[in-house]
Parts: C-alpha cells; structure tokens; sequence
C-alpha cells in the first residue's frame, strides 16, 4: 500500500510536469489600434446558431482592416443567410475533394479568397469577449512574423452535461498547449492567426487536408520552415460555448479525433498523461478499499487530486467545484469516450459529425 500511495503522489507531480499555468493576455495588455490587415476565416457547417454570438464579437471590434469571411460548408440550415445578416462575405464551398476533410478544405478555400496581410481561422462557435480581438491582435503584432498563434478558447458551460468535457478540456491543454516543461507550443483548432506567408510556406492547409486535428501536424510545419509557435489561454479574451445540442453532440465531437490525436503528441507526455490520468482514476478505488490510516492517506490525496482538477479546470473554463469533488464521474466518461473511439478506429468504423463522415 505503501507503493501505492508513492504511486498516486507521482501522478499528482506529472500533472504538474504538464500543465502548470495557462497564461493569459486578459486586460493586462493595454491595447493600441492595430494597423494590420487582418482576414478572419470561419469554416462554418450548420452553424446559424453559434455565428451571430461571434460575428457580433467582431462586428463590436470590427475596423475597415478586417475582412471576415464565413466559408458555407455544405450547410442545410440558414447559415450563408446568418453570415450575410451580420456583414460577412459568404463563400459557398465546392465539391469536398478526394483526400480533404470538410474543415481543412473549407479553410483552403477561404485563405484563397482572404486579402489580409494576416488570417485569423476561427471554429464557429467561439466568439470573442468585449476588446479581446483587439487585444489577440495587437499581442500577435509584436511578434515576429515568423511567429503563428494560437488562442485555446475558454469553455463556458451552462448544462450539466458539459461538465464532463472536464478532462477532455485538461488534457487538451496538456497535450498541444505547452504549458508544461516538456513540449513545444503546438496550435489549438479553434483559432489560429498566422502571417500570410508563413502560412504559404508552411503548406497551408493542403499540407494537412486528410488530417482530422490539422492543427496539430500544422505546428510541425510552422517549425520546419524556421518559424515558431505561441499559445495562450482565453480567458478574458475568447470564449466558447460548444455544446448547446446536447450530450450525443459532447460525445460525437470528442470521439471524432480522440484516437488519432493520441498518436501525434510526444511520447514523454501521453506517457505522463496515461499515468496521471490512470492514478487519478486508482485513487478513489484504493480509498473505498484501504482500512485504518492508510484510508485517510488515499482520502487525502483524493482530496488533493480534487484540488489538483479544480485548479486545471477553472483556468481552462467555468467548471464547478462539484465536478471537480466527483471528478470519477468525468474521468470515467473520458476513458469510455476514448474507448469507443479506439473501436472504431480499430474496426474502420467511421465517425460523423454534422452529418458528415470524418
């Protein structure tokens, strides 16, 4: 039992090694009109729910050096009429080609049609907090041009059932967020703002079509060329909401890529992560089952896994307290997530999302 606990103390120090804080740019950055020419990209499929809430955000920072355009990817729903309404160019996407995924061909064509010096992707249903474009923008332009950055949205959660995107949102950060000590920034989905021609030589997004987390393999190709990659967290700068539709949605997006993505981080991290993740689910378990003062040891360190959950959580979203004190709940949601979605990749099974198959 002994070991046991040595074991479980380990898992809390490698979750450290991780993920220590998620910086932010927040009202820190005191801001100033940026003179860059920015096109915002937004590959959008049935999304006439989610695109005001972001279009709005822009249109409250918008200049006349934005151009933002809204690539209509096959939608069956009102989304080119909702992008229209609120002041975005439409571009209707042709025919998906052999080789493509629907995001990665929606982006392609929306860089191809954009006119900014810069292109700002972002997924749909993100949108950005009062300033915080302004500031997301006026940050990149002190960078070097060589520079891509990335921006992992905060999760704001309103139903119960997406409280158990808990884990997903932590080892997400752990894994492509470089906010550890063990690995180089890669890029988030959700938001990538990159100078033209780094994009250009980087291979835009045809170096990446059949890839499902293109942003990923795409960092891998920002620092081929020499350049270098930055990641912040969103907190008082981009928001998302990502669930609205309920829990077969929270399940089918974080099936899609959940497998594929476990093959494309170090060894060293998905190692730690493995194990912390397989500690944190063991600590309860060897609580119910020890006797005497070793109980209170494994009740003391589920208490700290808890506080160790709590304090990820709430830098990456408004997650509550009680999620994190029955983080096996989550956890277990996690691993049954990840289990189904190894079957499937196994067996060739394809996954869907909005009606399309990925």
């Amino acid at each position: 039992m002994i070991f046991l606990i040595a074991l479980s103390t380990g898992g809390l120090v490698a979750a450290f090694l991780l993920l220590r804080r998620v910086p932010v740019l927040g009202a820190r950055l005191r801001t100033v009109p940026s003179q860059l020419r920015v096109s915002v990209i937004i590959p959008a499929r049935n999304e006439e729910q989610n695109l005001p809430l972001l279009l709005e955000s822009l249109r409250s920072s918008a200049s006349d050096r934005l151009e933002v355009l809204v690539v209509d990817d096959g939608s069956t729903d009102d989304t080119a009429a909702t992008a229209t309404r609120y002041g975005a160019t439409v571009i209707a996407s042709t025919s998906l080609p052999v080789g493509w995924t629907g995001k990665t061909w929606a982006c392609h064509q929306g860089a191809a049609s954009a006119k900014g010096e810069a292109l700002f992707f972002l997924d749909a249903d993100v949108r950005f907090v009062e300033d915080g474009y302004s500031q997301v923008v006026a940050y990149f332009a002190t960078l070097p041009r060589s520079a891509a950055l990335s921006i992992l949205p905060f999760h704001r959660t309103q139903c119960w059932y997406e409280e158990l995107s808990l884990f997903f949102n932590i080892v997400m950060a752990m894994g492509a967020g470089g906010f550890g000590r063990l690995d180089a920034p890669h890029l988030f989905g959700q938001s990538l703002l990159i100078d033209r021609e780094l994009y250009r030589k980087a291979g835009g997004h045809e170096a990446v079509k059949q890839d499902i987390l293109e942003n990923l393999r795409f960092a891998e190709l920002v620092w081929a060329t020499g350049g270098t990659t930055h990641t912040l967290g969103g907190r008082g700068t981009l928001d998302m909401r990502m669930f609205p539709e309920g829990l077969r949605q929270l399940f089918e997006s974080w099936s899609k890529a959940f497998s594929a993505g476990a093959g494309m981080v170090s060894p060293l991290v998905l190692g730690l992560s493995i194990y912390w993740l397989g500690t944190a689910m063991a600590t309860p378990f060897l609580l119910i089952a020890a006797r005497g003062p070793l109980r209170l040891a494994f009740a003391v360190l589920y208490l700290l896994y808890a506080a160790q959950v709590m304090w990820f959580g709430r830098q990456l979203g408004t997650f509550r307290w009680r999620a994190a004190l029955l983080y096996p709940v989550a956890l277990a949601f996690y691993f049954a997530t990840f289990a189904q979605s190894a079957y499937a990749r196994m067996h060739g099974t394809p996954v869907t999302w909005r009606g399309r198959r990925v």
